[in-house]
């Protein structure tokens, strides 16, 4: 049991440690423009900084900053993991403001969200590093119409087994794009660091291409790093883990670097590595 306290806690560290790294990496390179059409959605934008005021005017970001959840298994091998969950986005980082897009029609905030499944496969454990190949990524990017789009964070039920993350009431949204997994590697040391390494393709539907008007053809890759503050990975007694995060998603068509983490701040394959001691 000490043993496995102690993987528990070097994982969410080496976790933690990942997210934070890639969100550092992230700020101190250049900016990556992308341009936004929120009247093609029927929303305005309204600017966190400067007051409240409604424009439906295009706009130039650099981020989307929003709350990730899923729902880690082990899987039927025993050798890998998967998960299925989301990213709900809040706002637009543009610049020196946060701008958060809103449904002029039914007076409520909009939020973007992207829901995703992944899969990864164990190829080896050198020390106290595991690393991991990313066998399956794809995700939907949409935009929750009218406001009223409900989200269920992942979680843990009065019987000590895992909720899934989930997205409903979604009949009226709109789906802006598509992606999937190209090539992905990734790793967990268990003395304090994580990485994923992942590209991705990401296709515009005619509603997306609307809303990201620039550039063109848009990107093809998405570059995230979502903060796990404490507590938020959570071990159920079902071997599988909750995990709630926070974070920032830019869009480039740079491959990142090792130290960095890639499409959406999904660093949480290693996890599955406590999982496995814990069952056996």
């Amino acid at each position: 049991m000490a043993n496995f306290k102690k993987n528990v806690l070097a994982t969410v560290a080496a976790l933690a440690l990942a997210f934070g790294v890639s969100s550092a990496a992230q700020a101190a390179s250049s900016p990556t423009n992308f341009t936004v059409n929120p009247g093609s959605i029927g929303a305005g934008q309204i600017s966190v900084v400067g007051g409240f005021h409604i424009d439906e005017t295009p706009f130039v970001a650099q981020a989307l900053t929003g709350n990730s959840s899923e729902l880690l298994h082990a899987n039927a091998a025993n050798n890998g993991h998967y998960a299925d969950g989301y990213i709900k986005y809040g706002f637009f980082n543009a610049g020196p403001n946060n701008i958060t897009l809103y449904d002029v029609a039914s007076k409520r905030t909009i939020d973007l969200y992207v829901k995703f499944h992944l899969e990864d496969t164990t190829i080896s454990t050198i020390g106290s590093t595991q690393k991991n190949v990313v066998t399956a990524l794809s995700f939907d990017f949409w935009a929750d119409i009218g406001g009223d789009t409900i989200f269920t964070q992942a979680g843990t039920n009065a019987g000590g087994g895992g909720i899934e993350a989930a997205v409903t009431n979604t009949g009226n949204d709109v789906l802006l794009g598509s992606g999937a997994l190209t090539v992905g590697l990734a790793e967990l040391n268990f003395l304090g660091g994580a990485t994923l390494n992942a590209n991705t393709t990401f296709t515009l539907t005619n509603a997306g291409k609307n809303f990201f008007i620039a550039p063109i053809p848009f990107f093809t890759m998405s570059l995230s790093g979502f903060n796990n503050q404490s507590g938020g990975a959570v071990f159920n007694n079902d071997g599988t883990v909750a995990i709630n995060a926070g974070g920032q998603t830019s869009f480039n068509n740079a491959v990142p670097e090792p130290t960095s983490l890639a499409l959406m701040g999904l660093g949480l394959l290693g996890v599955g590595a406590t999982v496995r001691r814990r069952k056996a």
